[in-house]
């Protein structure tokens, strides 16, 4: 066997390898978080902005319901509300609807909320849909790293990084443009059944 075979071989293993490795760190990250049907906590966001040097701060409150999808409150310094489904993002503000984009009219409305909600509620798998993955678990710490499969989504996003142990406790999304979003979460609770006024809101 030549030495440029020999190469070939191991380039192509390690292709084949990657896959399974992937897949080996989601289970072993999964299997740290306890999942389940609702989550709700605090969180601060930073977000650095390329053409402005003072980062932006904002803290609110959100809700993750696995079957429903995603309710972001923003508190501070401005309050508005972003609701987060399957086939629709709704934003509001004073009472009053802000923005609302559907899926039906905007396709790409289902990829923003299929990776929003993979990264707010763990569902790694929907993630790895779209995105490589790669990272670490250290103790009773782990780092997942996803990056675009696809060329015109590496157009929007470069990175998006999940941190945490049993629970995620850090997102941080990088954008193509050189912005970046940085989200802390504190407080977090959990609850096993999804109540009435709970599901009412996503109605």
């Amino acid at each position: 066997m030549t030495s440029s075979t020999k190469s070939l071989f191991a380039v192509l293993a390690l292709c084949l390898a990657l896959p399974s490795y992937a897949n080996d760190l989601i289970a072993e990250v999964r299997a740290r978080l306890a999942p389940r049907p609702v989550t709700q906590g605090e969180f601060q966001q930073t977000r650095e902005l390329a053409r402005i040097k003072k980062p932006l701060v904002s803290n609110g409150r959100f809700l993750v319901v696995r079957d429903a999808g995603v309710i972001w409150e923003n508190l501070a310094p401005i309050v508005q509300t972003m609701r987060i489904t399957k086939n629709e993002i709704l934003q509001t503000g004073g009472g009053a609807a802000l923005m609302r984009l559907s899926s039906d009219k905007e396709p790409v409305v289902g990829i923003i909320s299929s990776i929003l909600f993979g990264a707010l509620a763990g569902d790694f798998e929907m993630l790895a849909q779209s995105f490589t993955c790669d990272g670490k678990v250290e103790g009773d710490k782990w780092r997942l790293v996803f990056k675009p499969r696809d060329a015109t989504l590496a157009r929007l996003i470069e990175a998006l990084s999940l941190a945490g142990g049993r629970d995620i406790e850090q997102v941080e999304i990088r954008s193509a443009a050189g912005d970046a979003a940085r989200i802390v979460f504190k407080a977090q609770t959990h609850a096993d059944e999804v109540s009435a006024e709970i599901r009412k809101r996503f109605e």
